[in-house]
């Protein structure tokens, strides 16, 4: 039996990847994961060369602590999904 084989087209991927939609969702799920952080957290969102990118990142002292203390990040995992 043959392996299939697959052809990656990659500059229909790097469009979809690089796509306004693409990175409305991705700012979406940053923002949704910021909220469920709570106070102290902020999204940023960076577009790349190559894709869509955004992160949650503390915007202050107060989320500093938070994220040292209580892992808030690490909880807002699901919010992102």
């Amino acid at each position: 039996m043959q392996k299939p084989q697959v052809k990656l087209k990659m500059k229909a991927i790097r469009a979809v990847l690089k796509s306004n939609e693409t990175q409305a969702e991705v700012a979406r799920r940053a923002r949704r994961m910021a909220n469920a952080a709570g106070p102290g957290f902020e999204s940023v969102v960076k577009p790349h060369k190559f894709t869509a990118r955004a992160f949650v990142q503390t915007s202050n002292a107060t989320g500093r602590r938070r994220q040292a203390k209580e892992a808030v990040l690490e909880r807002s995992l699901d919010a992102g999904r």
